[in-house]
């Protein structure tokens, strides 16, 4: 939805990509997990760890994460689409609007305003552990070229 609106729109795409971002989610229940092969406590065999943050492998983690930047954008004044929980928009005074479209640890996003892409990438750069990959190339398995023509989408590699 977000690349044809894009490309209806002549906006362009930009990606950011979440460093580790099952491990920057926060656990809303308690969880106990056993020790690890090769850091079993020798006469603790018995003994188990409660995480005080979700970790790669625990089913919560998933939603711990989601939550996390939920709560992020709800902060940020965004408003969640009902129909597709993971598309935010914002609108700032003058109209112009930033949409957000958040894969996992991928997010893609496009404006009418670049002073709302700037104040965008600056927050959440701010909040999480991201990498900035600017203009949108590659994504889920995807080549993807912008021009003034439009977003054109290639899986060449698979053909």
């Amino acid at each position: 939805m977000i690349i044809g609106l894009a490309a209806q729109k002549g906006w362009k795409l930009f990606q950011l990509d979440v460093k580790f971002a099952f491990l920057q989610g926060e656990l809303d229940e308690e969880v106990f997990v056993a020790q690890p092969q090769g850091y079993i406590v020798k006469g603790k065999e018995d003994q188990v760890y409660k995480p005080h943050k979700a970790l790669y492998g625990l089913k919560q983690t998933p939603r711990a994460w989601y939550n996390r930047i939920e709560n992020h954008f709800v902060k940020e004044n965004f408003k969640k689409y009902s129909s597709e929980q993971t598309l935010f928009t914002k609108r700032n005074k003058e109209g112009k609007i930033i949409i957000v479209s958040v894969y996992v640890d991928d997010l893609i996003y496009t404006s009418d305003d670049e002073k709302l892409i700037a104040e965008f990438k600056m927050s959440m750069l701010k909040e999480f552990d991201m990498t900035d990959i600017g203009n949108m190339s590659y994504f889920l398995g995807s080549e993807v070229k912008q021009s003034e023509k439009g977003v054109f989408i290639s899986q060449r590699q698979y053909a």
